[in-house]
């Protein structure tokens, strides 16, 4: 699948060249009217609620100097300690266009103290509350909003302070105090949010947006508001940067990051992670409307994205919640990149459970067991294919393919797959102290054999384990291969050179060829059990059958049989001439000490035996 090619203008050519960081910034800040991105609420709720708390305790104190006279004083300190209060406990909850509200109303707070003062002296007291709000005009606001309050602060001082007949030269005194405070504290604020941004796009940097998540994650913990993180990635971007220089490549992502900010709500927070990855945290909006926000925004940056978003569940930690969120991202991406694709969150909780086992040094239930394979002709268990358990500390056995999806859609089927390598060569190990030429069967998903580290770190696995390549087959499905994925067949040919052998599994399950078996650089072909349940009640299906074991045969492949239950299988394999079998007829999956105690029971540690009616049932 090909990314859709759009017809519009190519965002290159759309925006202005020669656009500087300070442009960016300013774009960014003008897409929030007036609020600078960098604020974030808690900060804002912080200060806010701090500085009436103590303009409402000056004033208070002032009233306190003369209470026959101060009525209007109390009334004031009463109403700033209050909204201070509120503040400080609920603020992070106010939209951020409500501190426009706030600042106004701290003006007029102190104005009315300073104008109903009891005496000019306490009028100019109360009147350097007003360096109060100076602070947050620069440190809150940008552009024209904060000109507008910085306006609407001197007016006020300069009326309430002349009313109240304080001295026109101590007023302007007064005023030249406000401006200078209001300057340095919107110089300071600057540069400490120009510290907490990506120097190339203006949004956040890496830090300052997981402090925004930690944030976010511990609100939703006090009030169960929904938190909603995405990743995106510029598709194709190495590319641009390749074929039309790294300038190139900087200017788009200046361009997708204005457009991000553009089109995302105002209480979005938005960060370039590094190199061609952002991230957009949205709070207190349910997760179905914000994947419509995100991929609004996405399709309107004007050049192909690839977004992972993932709604925070009950407890989850930051950690998980951004797992899935990149587990997300990943699946777009495998899907044909230019896309949206929603973490699933029914099945978060067993990821997050799945994550804790791999995590968990005694396994957290998951373990392996080994199925004997062996050669029909005498029943001799030659091998044994590692099949991986979890035994959930909650809800009981899981069934294989129910947490393989899981690990698939989370992004931990690499961490699951070495935990099933490991386990398997440590007990393959302790099997061959006693069998040494016994070999082991591990299963290799697609995700592992694309990883440029998969190989390297299987035989040094290996080679830990104290295991020689040639005691290893690592078995792939037919479909894993579909397509001949060059990555994929060149890992299979690596691993085949340093003597590790190579299975086709489930051949004749779904839409097999026998022509893709040319492509696959395989020793072994195992026929699905179907196909055997099949010949053993169909003449035709007994041609079929035979038809493969020739087709084996031709190319060179050991043929072994999957799925004998029973004696008459058992039986038909050797008319047939299959040289290797495996099945609850001889033996269902167990651990290795088991196996051994069931060998040794058996009166030899060669021969497998058939297995008991019951094993064939409960396995």
């Amino acid at each position: 699948m090909h990314p859709r090619v759009r017809a519009d203008t190519h965002p290159l050519e759309a925006s202005p060249r020669g656009t500087d960081e300070g442009d960016v910034m300013r774009r960014s800040a003008a897409s929030r009217p007036g609020m600078p991105v960098a604020v974030a609420p808690h900060v804002l709720a912080r200060t806010t609620g701090a500085l009436y708390a103590a303009g409402g305790l000056a004033t208070l104190l002032a009233a306190l100097a003369d209470p026959a006279s101060s009525a209007a004083l109390f009334a004031v300190a009463a109403t700033a300690l209050a909204t201070g209060g509120v503040v400080l406990r609920w603020g992070s909850r106010i939209p951020h266009g409500a501190f426009h509200v706030l600042v106004a109303a701290g003006s007029t707070l102190i104005a009315t103290a300073v104008s109903t003062a009891p005496s000019s002296l306490t009028a100019v007291v109360l009147a350097s509350v007003y360096t109060f709000v100076a602070i947050d005009v620069f440190y809150y606001f940008r552009g024209g909003a904060a000109l507008a309050q910085l306006a609407l602060l001197l007016a006020l001082a300069a009326w309430s302070s002349l009313e109240r007949g304080v001295a026109p030269l101590v007023v302007t005194a007064l005023e030249v105090v406000v401006l200078a405070v209001a300057f340095v504290i919107g110089d300071l604020a600057a540069r400490a949010s120009f510290a907490r941004r990506d120097h190339l796009t203006g949004l956040l940097n890496r830090r300052s947006f997981e402090e925004a998540v930690d944030e976010a994650v511990a609100d939703a913990e006090r009030t169960g508001s929904p938190v909603v993180l995405a990743l995106l990635d510029v598709d194709h971007f190495k590319g641009v940067n390749d074929s039309r220089g790294h300038a190139v490549g900087d200017e788009l992502l200046r361009h997708l990051a204005s457009h991000l900010v553009e089109h995302l709500p105002g209480e979005a927070r938005v960060a370039r992670l590094g190199g061609d990855e952002f991230a957009v945290l949205l709070v207190r909006t349910p997760e179905e409307k914000a994947l419509e926000v995100l991929e609004r925004a996405r399709t309107a940056a004007g050049h192909p994205l690839s977004l992972g978003a993932a709604g925070r569940l009950p407890q989850e930690p930051t950690s998980e919640l951004a797992r899935r969120a990149d587990a997300a991202l990943y699946r777009a991406k495998q899907l044909g990149r230019d896309r949206s694709e929603l973490a699933d969150a029914a099945s978060g909780h067993l990821a997050r459970d799945l994550a804790a086992a791999l995590a968990d040094p005694a396994g957290g239930g998951l373990h392996v067991v080994l199925q004997p394979v062996v050669a029909v002709a005498s029943g001799e268990a030659l091998g044994v294919e590692a099949l991986l358990r979890w035994d959930h500390p909650a809800r009981g056995a899981v069934p294989p393919a129910e947490f393989v999806h899981v690990a698939e859609r989370a992004g931990l089927v690499r961490s699951l797959g070495a935990f099933a390598r490991r386990s398997a060569f440590r007990e393959v190990a302790l099997l061959r102290t006693h069998r040494p030429d016994l070999v082991l069967t591990v299963n290799a998903s697609g995700h592992e054999l694309v990883d440029d580290g998969y190989a390297a770190a299987l035989l040094a696995e290996l080679s830990a384990a104290g295991l020689p390549p040639e005691s290893l087959v690592v078995e792939v499905t037919e479909s894993v291969v579909e397509g001949s994925s060059a990555a994929a067949l060149t890992t299979l040919e690596g691993l085949r050179t340093r003597g590790v052998r190579v299975a086709v599994d489930d051949f004749g399950a779904g839409y097999s060829t026998f022509s893709r078996l040319t492509e696959v650089p395989a020793d072994y072909l195992k026929l699905d059990g179907a196909l055997l349940a099949a010949a053993s009640t169909s003449e035709r299906h007994r041609r079929l059958f035979e038809a493969a074991l020739g087709v084996g045969a031709a190319l060179g492949m050991d043929v072994v049989a999957e799925g004998v239950e029973t004696p008459e299988h058992a039986r038909l394999l050797a008319q047939l001439g299959c040289r290797y079998a495996q099945g609850y007829h001889y033996g269902r999956p167990e651990r290795a000490g088991q196996l051994l105690a069931r060998w040794s029971a058996a009166g030899s540690t060669a021969e497998a035996g058939p297995a008991s009616a019951l094993d064939a049932v409960t396995a």
